[in-house]
């Protein structure tokens, strides 16, 4: 019920690009099928096949943009198939708030990488210990499978094998995770015609400007 295209191409004009899954495109093992689209006839069916009626939920939401845009397309969209969603719109500190006091339904979250390992985001979204305030344990996931998993791409030292177990893992949690993964951003860099060297990192980390001159 999330209409990915209209999203990406009509609200956010080109800012972000459509991506489905929790390893960003530019990290080492980042799967970059996306297999869902906005479908509500068949939304329809499979929720009358579950025995789903009046389904609705709250969507907590910063009320500035691209968020509260994004959520009202959401509304909008979930509508197409009987699903009514209720936003919450607050001040980021108040959104994250509630959603670390886990008084949340559903929450709309922009993420970042720690560190330029795909590590940084599989023990976010991917693992729960029940002791850390990791994605999935603030959302009441509960994974022991995917816990070993974690660990084990983590420990993994073949850089082949490794890639292939966060590929698993990816599919694993577009199959059965709590989580939509909507877009990924796009950074826009305008630089003057004399300035030589620069090269935008994926993160501030990685923006080295003792290789750049004019």
């Amino acid at each position: 019920l999330v209409d990915y295209q209209g999203i990406t191409k009509d609200l956010l004009k080109g800012q972000y690009f459509v991506h489905q899954s929790f390893l960003p495109v530019g990290l080492p093992g980042a799967l970059e099928t996306n297999p869902f689209s906005y479908d509500p006839a068949k939304a329809k069916a499979i929720l009358a096949k579950a025995g789903i009626t009046h389904a609705a939920f709250t969507l907590d939401v910063e009320n500035k943009p691209p968020f509260i845009t994004i959520a009202q397309a959401l509304q909008g969209s979930f509508a197409a198939a009987g699903v009514k969603i209720e936003l919450l719109p607050a001040a980021g500190s108040q959104v994250y708030s509630r959603v670390r006091a886990r008084q949340h339904q559903a929450a709309i979250r922009l993420w970042i990488p720690d560190y330029f390992d795909a590590h940084s985001n599989a023990s976010a979204f991917a693992y729960n210990d029940g002791k850390s305030s990791t994605v999935a344990g603030l959302n009441g996931w509960q994974i022991p499978q995917l816990n070993k998993q974690t660990l084990a791409a983590l420990a993994e030292a073949d850089p082949a094998k490794r890639r292939a177990l966060y590929t698993a893992m990816q599919q694993e949690l577009q199959r059965s995770s709590p989580y939509v993964f909507i877009d990924q951003a796009k950074t826009e860099v305008v630089l003057r015609d004399n300035v030589k060297g620069y090269q935008q990192g994926l993160n501030a980390d990685m923006v080295y400007y003792d290789r750049v001159s004019k």
